[in-house]
């Protein structure tokens, strides 16, 4: 793949090209000005399950086996938590990649919430840190199509960044990017360290094959669904098949693995029984005091902060699950951004992320250009109360941890799950 011509579509480099151009800003959509981009929002499964797909075919076609799969790398079981061997033990190998982190590679346990500057910790505490995040992301967080997928992105619509990234794609998805990909200060990360190049890092078509087998465990073990909205399913894409012709698919194509010829191996999934629980704590206690969020803001985030929010009072017969919303997040998508979010918890340094008090986190994968993005970030709480045995309580304290660059957020709410 790597030795045809470059004008081949199917040539390595012009495979990973076709990522950048959907996933980077490639090109403007018809009826907007702005570019188009299917992350951050409900096309990002299905766009990348194409992309697999062809890819796999045309690796087969190559190859001349139509047996061949593509691995996936299972970064949420222990047994797969380091990268896989196979693209590391040769340096000469064309599975291998100069432009990966140095200090991530075997033996080291990957971190499903990396943030830059993290040192590893405990191999065995950073295994139960990544199976409560797989729990909180895959089942706490993700009870509805909007929060797994993302938000809507009709044709016409501005640009995806100021809508909503689903669960996956922002934890533990980014995370494995940037973990694996971004080598300590460094400016401007390459490959799997940022959107534009990561396609050109063999071991992206393994992550993402593990990305796509959680939508089958999503939808086939946790009870999960996908939309029916026709907008989603008759949305197209188009790619380079095996033949190395242009074709148009649809989403509503590749909802069945099966009818794409592949199945994923059965193997354990241990985080479905291991979820985050509070911290031991002497006995309840009340809120420290601190200001809301008409006082703190709008606000660059530049160090941590503790706002008091109240919660909405429940009237009517709408929906009882509280959603907290963190609105109004800006920053150049050029920058990684991260952000870590903590609810009733006052020394969040002794709080881990098997902890129910910490909610998860934000985060942006470098791209290729300059866009000031604006977008929003939402995370389930009831449960989380709940578990916290703050259930009656009027009012919860949150706090943001910055983890990179300064961002901008305009402000928190509490409101119901809008139906």
């Amino acid at each position: 793949m790597k030795n045809l011509s470059p004008s081949d579509p199917r040539n390595f480099r012009q495979q990973a090209n076709v990522h950048c151009a959907n996933c980077d800003g490639g090109y403007t959509q018809l009826g907007s000005p702005k570019l188009f981009s299917v992350h951050n929002s409900w096309l990002f499964f299905p766009w990348h399950r194409w992309y697999l797909y062809f890819f796999e075919k045309i690796c087969q076609n190559l190859i001349d086996d139509d047996t061949f799969t593509l691995p996936f790398w299972n970064w949420d079981a222990p047994e797969g938590m380091q990268i896989p061997s196979i693209y590391n033990s040769d340096l000469t190998s064309p599975l291998y990649d100069c432009f990966r982190n140095p200090d991530h590679l075997p033996p080291t346990v990957i971190n499903l919430d990396w943030s830059y500057g993290d040192k590893p910790v405990d191999p065995n505490i950073q295994i139960e840190n990544n199976l409560s995040i797989m729990h909180t992301q895959m089942i706490t967080q993700s009870k509805t199509p909007f929060d797994f997928f993302g938000k809507a992105y009709r044709a016409g619509d501005d640009t995806p960044p100021i809508g909503i990234a689903g669960q996956i794609e922002q934890t533990p998805h980014n995370h494995v990017h940037s973990w694996t990909g971004t080598i300590s200060d460094q400016t401007n990360p390459i490959d799997l360290g940022a959107l534009y190049s990561s396609a050109r890092d063999p071991v992206f078509y393994a992550h993402h094959s593990n990305d796509d087998r959680m939508w089958t465990i999503w939808l086939n073990k946790l009870g999960g669904s996908n939309f029916t909205d026709r907008d989603w399913l008759f949305t197209n894409f188009i790619f380079y098949n095996e033949e190395a012709k242009p074709v148009r698919v649809s989403t509503k194509d590749c909802l069945d693995t099966t009818k794409l010829g592949y199945k994923y191996e059965d193997v354990p999934i241990p985080w479905l029984d291991v979820s985050a629980k509070p911290k031991p704590r002497a006995k309840a206690k009340t809120l420290p005091s601190a200001p809301g969020p008409a006082q703190v803001f709008p606000i660059t985030l530049d160090k941590p902060i503790n706002v008091i929010v109240k919660r909405p009072k429940k009237s009517g017969t709408g929906s009882s699950e509280e959603i907290l919303v963190i609105e109004g997040i800006e920053y150049d998508e050029r920058n990684y951004v991260k952000f870590n979010v903590y609810i009733n918890e006052e020394d969040v340094n002794a709080c881990r992320p098997n902890n129910t008090e910490f909610l998860g986190s934000f985060s942006n994968l470098p791209h290729g250009h300059q866009m000031i993005v604006n977008t929003s970030k939402t995370f389930r709480i009831s449960q989380v109360l709940e578990e916290l045995g703050a259930r009656d309580y009027d009012k919860v304290l949150v706090t943001l941890i910055p983890k990179s660059n300064p961002v901008k957020i305009n402000g928190i709410k509490i409101e119901f799950e809008k139906s």
